[in-house]
């Protein structure tokens, strides 16, 4: 409490308390605010939601604009409803995005914040192997972002859009459902592999391949997850914006 009451108090006149050398997280938390801020941004689609982790923490950065989830997980999608339900610019929808409509069966991890697509590869980085481990599958429903998104969107004026992409694997497939929209996201953030925890995932060279070739550029990259050593990285959130 009393810490909140000192960095409350700081950032009252601008300034702000954080740990001494920067971490992933806080250089992580300036740029996106950054962004956000650069760009007016007024609306974010949050796709692989999940439990709401990320919505909740641009809430923690003061961002009051519309939060667009989507989360095809049942016992996710539950615990993220509860979440969002007190918000009123926050909407909800139960689906995956991908390349094309229809069904498909998503693996349920341990850890759900691992369920993907794909199947994970035990032998990649074995720090992940008690939580990248299948414990069901589920039946999902998947969309096109580009025959969603005015459903999706509906009431909202002149949004100003911002596309977050944690699908465990499968951006690239979101990607490629949304080619009608792509010209109206005027930045975005995925998860890139440097090493694949995922039989099938691109790893961070066909990413950014993909992405620079639809207009993209990058603004930094933030380490997501790295090894036991804390030196080698596993996995970075790529943050891009249009480009000019």
């Amino acid at each position: 409490m009393i810490k909140k009451l000192l960095q409350d108090s700081m950032r009252s006149f601008g300034y702000e308390l954080t740990p001494y050398p920067t971490t992933d997280w806080i250089r992580y938390r300036n740029i996106l605010r950054d962004v956000l801020a650069t760009l007016s941004v007024t609306c974010i689609l949050d796709v692989g939601a999940n439990i709401g982790q990320y919505g909740s923490n641009l809430r923690s950065l003061g961002y009051t604009g519309w939060i667009i989830s989507f989360e095809p997980v049942s016992r996710s999608l539950e615990q993220l409803r509860a979440l969002a339900a007190d918000d009123a610019k926050w909407r909800v929808f139960p689906w995956a995005l991908g390349r094309e409509d229809g069904t498909a069966d998503i693996n349920v991890m341990e850890s759900s914040d691992f369920s993907s697509f794909l199947q994970p590869d035990p032998t990649s980085v074995q720090r992940f192997n008690s939580k990248n481990r299948v414990i069901a599958t589920e039946r999902v429903e998947v969309r096109r972002l580009d025959g969603v998104l005015s459903e999706c969107l509906q009431g909202i004026e002149s949004p100003r859009i911002y596309l977050k992409l944690d699908t465990q694997g499968v951006d690239l497939q979101v990607l490629e459902g949304a080619e009608a929209v792509l010209p109206r996201i005027l930045a975005l953030q995925t998860e890139v592999a440097f090493r694949k925890i995922y039989f099938g995932m691109p790893d961070f060279i066909q990413s950014l391949g993909q992405l620079m070739s639809k207009g993209f550029e990058v603004v930094d990259f933030v380490p997501v997850t790295r090894e036991h050593d804390r030196l080698r990285v596993i996995e970075m959130d790529c943050i891009m914006i249009r480009s000019a």
